[in-house]
């Protein structure tokens, strides 16, 4: 099979964030440098501070803001006020006062700068010394270059430093093509460019009369700049409401929450590596580190956390978790638990598939066991729960009609019924894979019994599935009585005959029963169900993304064991249609199944892509999308009475924290939890069943 192969490492992001604490009780971090042997200096509301490799450490004598830092021979330089302090880790050696407010300081090469209201001052004869007065007053910033040359800006003007007899040159907007902006922070390059930020966005000047302003330079974000910083291959840019880094190969935003401690950013670092990126801004400090490894290794490392996420066999997520520590708060049982553990019994079924590895086999087989318990502890034949929950844990006995007292082996507990559409996808999901992949005679056998109950309680119960009290639950139906003939279930109507669909051939598959196989007949030849696949997929202003999931899980197994070409033909026409109105979430399981059915194998590569930045850190933030000009929300949402969320999926670095096929378009997200692995390593180990993600020769 053709694959796409994932040529060496992607980076991953890690992140660590120092708050106001580890500041001295700083409330914002200022500014930042390395001294020449490459340690860091942090300039904050409190003093100045150095890292040690794990933590700050306060150098005395100074508690006054420092609001800038720039390395010095054998140490560093810090601003404070309208002195200049010289320091290294043991301490502050001396301080010179420059007679009003520091404003900057910087190096370049050899050239060691200071910026006041009224001049540039040059390090010379050790000492700050006027190199040339600033006649307006109000310097904002400057960017010293390679040689003698130093641009900076006031309120009114842009100057330049000129030789050979010392002055500078000012232009201003009303002689020049000077935009009429007030730059706030600058960074030359080597071609002589000047990188400017304004409230506008960035500006380039080629340091002479060109420039180029944000209307052009789409990469950079148009919303009020604070920092710049020009990396080899990156360029820096901190704002009022986050970090963005651009490159050749795209623009990320890094926020608060996950990455910053938060919104508005003072000064950017990168290492001259580039591996990692330190940020200050309000509320302290972070690191944002960029490590490469191959997917494999993500893989190995959520596989490592799913301990964390899992509860008698069930994978679950987390809350009351506190500063993004995984070890911290408590399972978090939810209408979902036999959905997201399909995901896990799914994801571990296609390791052992793909590696031969028994410890996957043993691990899909926990998780179905614990699928199966589900399916039993009703005592409705066929009909599953959607979780259970024992004393003592979250809101058992809490008097929900939808939660049912009985008892185990173990003891007393509670099952939750008005079971979906949602969990019976998982279910049928996870079990056929098991089935295929892992599955011994006994189990065969066993899973034949199990799905042949739930198959024949659907029909029994006129295509529903039938609660405890004798109703149908709310969203589990698949009947032609409803999804052909009530537009009530107009939304429902293909997606649900997909999933109908799905069932009766998984069971057929399973058991070799003939009535399932003619129970689809009978929907496909008298109630047009073939017909309702080609538009299953609605134009919802990709307000539903539950049903894209449930309809991409089950068009997988109709795609893997369909024989029938002329029915395949209209399942891969409805996923074709599916996948290209939702192609820019470029949601790796999707596109895998995409590619299964339609050949659509240029679309491998996105999917690897959001595979590769989706978040190390599992954790949930408070987090928020709103605000950013490049993240506009979509402007149909109140015609479906839904949430809010974004006109154009983010990168998969941006997300708020979720399932992988969930959040691409939301705009906000609560800290406090954490969301298990599981969704990714489906799509991960999905991507590798299928040969189109490929790591070793």
């Amino acid at each position: 099979m053709e694959h796409t192969k994932l040529f060496g490492l992607r980076p991953q992001i890690e992140t660590a964030r120092f708050p106001s604490t580890s500041l001295g009780a700083s409330s914002r971090a200022l500014a930042a440098a390395f001294d020449e042997s490459g340690r860091l200096f942090v300039g904050a509301e409190k003093g100045l501070f150095w890292f040690d490799g794990s933590r700050f450490v306060k150098l005395s004598g100074l508690s006054s803001p420092v609001n800038a830092v720039c390395a010095a021979p054998g140490g560093v330089f810090a601003a404070s006020g309208e002195k200049v302090y010289f320091a290294d880790e043991t301490g502050l050696k001396q301080a010179q006062a420059l007679g009003e407010e520091v404003i900057a300081l910087a190096r370049a090469e050899d050239k060691i700068c200071a910026l006041t209201p009224g001049a540039l001052w040059f390090w010379k004869n050790g000492r700050f010394e006027v190199e040339q007065e600033i006649a307006f007053g109000d310097a904002l910033c400057m960017a010293p270059t390679p040689g003698k040359t130093v641009f900076a800006a006031c309120g009114q003007a842009v100057l330049r430093l000129m030789a050979k007899r010392t002055r500078f040159g000012t232009m201003t907007p009303e002689m020049t093509h000077v935009p009429a902006v007030r730059f706030t922070c600058m960074a030359a390059d080597s071609l002589g460019g000047v990188w400017c930020g304004c409230e506008a966005g960035v500006y380039a000047f080629d340091g002479k009369s060109e420039w180029v302003g944000p209307e052009v330079l789409s990469a950079f974000p148009r919303r009020p700049v604070t920092a710049i910083a020009l990396g080899r291959k990156k360029t820096y840019v901190g704002t009022e409401g986050g970090l963005y880094i651009v490159s050749a190969e795209n623009t990320r935003f890094y926020g608060a929450g996950r990455y910053l401690t938060g919104d508005k950013v003072y000064a950017v670092l990168p290492a001259p590596d580039e591996k990692e990126v330190w940020v200050c801004a309000e509320g302290g400090m972070s690191r944002i580190r960029f490590t490469e490894m191959p997917l494999s290794e993500k893989a190995a490392r959520y596989e490592a956390l799913l301990p964390l996420f899992t509860r008698e066999d069930y994978v679950t997520g987390r809350v009351g978790v506190k500063n993004g520590d995984l070890t911290t708060g408590f399972h978090r049982i939810s209408d979902n638990d036999g959905l997201y553990t399909a995901d896990h019994t799914a994801a571990m079924c296609m390791k052992y598939a793909v590696t031969g590895d028994p410890a996957a086999r043993e691990s899909a087989r926990r998780s179905m066991r614990a699928l199966i318990k589900l399916q039993r502890v009703t005592g409705i034949p066929g009909f599953p729960a959607r979780a259970y929950r024992r004393p003592g844990e979250d809101r058992f006995g809490n008097g929900d009609p939808e939660w049912h007292l009985t008892v185990d082996e173990t003891g007393p507990l509670e099952w939750k019924g008005e079971t979906s559409s949602d969990e019976l996808v998982g279910h049928y999901f996870a079990g056929c894979w098991y089935f295929d992949l892992c599955a011994d005679e006994a189990e065969k056998r066993e899973l034949a019994e199990c799905y042949a109950a739930i198959t024949d309680h659907i029909l029994s119960h006129g295509y529903t599935l039938c609660d405890a009290d004798g109703t149908p639950t709310s969203w589990a139906h698949f009947g032609p009585q409803e999804l052909n003939a009530d537009d009530a279930w107009c939304w429902e109507k293909g997606v649900n005959s997909l999933e109908i669909l799905a069932f009766l051939l998984i069971a057929y598959h399973m058991t070799g029963d003939e009535k399932y196989a003619a129970a689809r007949r009978a929907l496909i030849l008298d109630h047009h169900y073939a017909l309702n696949l080609l538009g299953y997929k609605k134009d919802d202003a990709h307000s539903s993304v539950i049903d894209d999931r449930l309809t991409f899980y089950s068009a997988v197994h109709l795609l893997r064991l369909e024989t029938d070409p002329d029915l395949l033909r209209y399942i891969r026409l409805g996923v074709r249609r599916h996948y290209e109105y939702i192609r820019d979430d470029r949601e790796p399981f999707f596109s895998f199944v995409y590619a299964f059915a339609c050949g659509g194998l240029p679309e491998i590569g996105a999917a690897a892509e959001v595979l590769a930045e989706y978040p190390l850190d599992l954790a949930s933030y408070d987090m928020t999308n709103a605000g950013r000009p490049e993240a506009l929300p979509e402007p149909r949402t109140a015609l479906f009475a839904e949430e809010p969320h974004l006109e154009h999926p983010l990168p998969a670095s941006e997300r708020v924290t979720g399932q992988l096929h969930s959040t691409a378009r939301k705009i906000e997200g609560r800290g406090g939890g954490a969301v298990s692995p599981a969704s990714w390593l489906a799509a991960y180990w999905l991507g590798r069943y299928f040969g189109y993600l490929c790591e070793t020769d």
